[in-house]
């Protein structure tokens, strides 16, 4: 004797016939979903690659000048230093 159905299972219903017109147009969308996507992505890789590129030009000049302000504030410390000190 089977046991009985548990009180929380769903039962579905038959499946329905559907044409094969209407079958092939959901596959159809769905592979053109797809492939679009894939597209997109693309475009939006490219885009944000671009982006990430400028901000990395942009935090290595800032490097560079932070470098070259630094090398000028210690010649100066130095100068103010020798003048204090009577070297010069």
């Amino acid at each position: 004797m089977p046991a009985p159905p548990h009180p929380t299972t769903v039962v579905l219903p038959e499946p329905i016939n559907v044409s094969p017109l209407i079958r092939f147009a959901r596959w159809s969308a769905l592979g053109l979903g797809v492939v679009w996507g894939y597209y997109r992505l693309r475009q939006i890789r490219e885009y944000h690659a671009d982006i990430r590129e400028w901000h990395h030009e942009k935090a290595v000049a800032a490097a560079a000048e932070a470098t070259k302000k630094k090398k000028w504030l210690a010649k100066e410390e130095m100068r103010y230093l020798m003048k204090v000190c009577s070297f010069c």
